[in-house]
């Protein structure tokens, strides 16, 4: 388990194998700056996809051009074949998406012929290090699947939880969100949450600790749970919270962000191969943290 990103990023930088990420629409200032980074940190290999003269101007005095490969594709959305094909063919590990619409992207990733389709549910993992929180946690899905039905709730468990076993979290504690703990055909979210933990209850899903429907306040806060009269097991150390839609865990991770200072390193879980999709807002250090967890991830997907 780790407490910091700086504790992630350290402990992919020991491993013993160099792997190498490879970004999509890479002719692009802001990748520049992250190849830089990974680079003097000896972090990765990395193939840059893009208009190769733009590459070599942006990169110029930012890092040697010989340390890295370059594919010369002008055209951003035949760029994202073009660095998925890579990933596919096993030249690359890790597939970075750089100056290019998400929709193009994704396109490419699901591609029939080259993409990185696995027969999963793709979505995404956002992980958080807020400063005076004991230890990282994640929410899931903020970024990808719009208004997750049932089954699309428990292929994210499916996806998620594992990968959290895999970072040393050997019984995740889940929170299943929702307005309030009272379960009502009214709120969806509700009904749902007391079918995810009846799963559980089963032996259907993967090993954690499931609580919902569950309030943030209650999932946050001890003496929340106490005041409203609910015995949790994970109030005040929830390792995933598992949001009812898109628009909450957009809005919960833009808020944990603007207010809490908190920083996101994120992954696309789902595909054959670990994904990045970070948002062109997110910070340096989130997405190094980023790759560094896709690489660690690739042993793992």
């Amino acid at each position: 388990m780790f407490k910091d990103f700086e504790e992630l990023v350290n402990k992919a930088r020991m491993m013993k194998k160099k792997l190498t990420i490879v970004i999509a629409a890479a002719d692009d200032e802001t990748m520049i700056h992250v190849v830089e980074e990974v680079l003097k940190m000896n972090l990765c290999n990395v193939i840059m996809v893009g208009d190769k003269k733009k590459i070599e101007d942006l990169g110029t005095g930012s890092f040697e051009l010989d340390s890295i490969q370059i594919v010369d594709e002008k055209d951003r959305i035949k760029s994202c074949l073009v660095a998925v094909e890579l990933v596919s063919k096993g030249i690359g590990h890790v597939l970075v998406k750089g100056n290019v619409n998400t929709s193009d992207f994704l396109r490419a990733v699901l591609n029939k012929e080259v993409g990185l389709r696995s027969g999963r549910k793709l979505n995404v993992l956002s992980c958080y290090e807020v400063t005076n929180e004991k230890k990282l946690f994640f929410i899931a899905d903020g970024g990808m699947i719009i208004a997750p039905t049932l089954q699309d709730k428990v292929d994210i468990i499916n996806n998620c939880v594992p990968m959290l076993h895999n970072m040393g979290i050997k019984l995740p504690k889940v929170a299943l969100l929702a307005a309030n703990e009272k379960v009502s055909p009214d709120m969806p979210a509700t009904v749902d949450a007391k079918a995810i933990c009846d799963m559980a209850l089963e032996n259907l899903l993967p090993t954690a600790i499931y609580e919902g429907p569950i309030a943030f306040d209650v999932a946050m806060s001890v003496k929340a749970a106490i005041k409203k009269g609910i015995d949790s097991k994970i109030s005040g150390d929830v390792d995933l919270f598992l949001v009812p839609n898109i628009e909450t865990g957009n809005c919960l991770g833009k808020a944990i962000g603007y207010f809490a200072q908190g920083i996101m390193a994120g992954l696309v879980l789902g595909a054959t191969h670990p994904i990045i999709m970070s948002s062109r807002a997110a910070t340096l250090k989130g997405k190094i943290t980023s790759i560094a967890w896709a690489l660690l991830a690739y042993w793992q997907v």
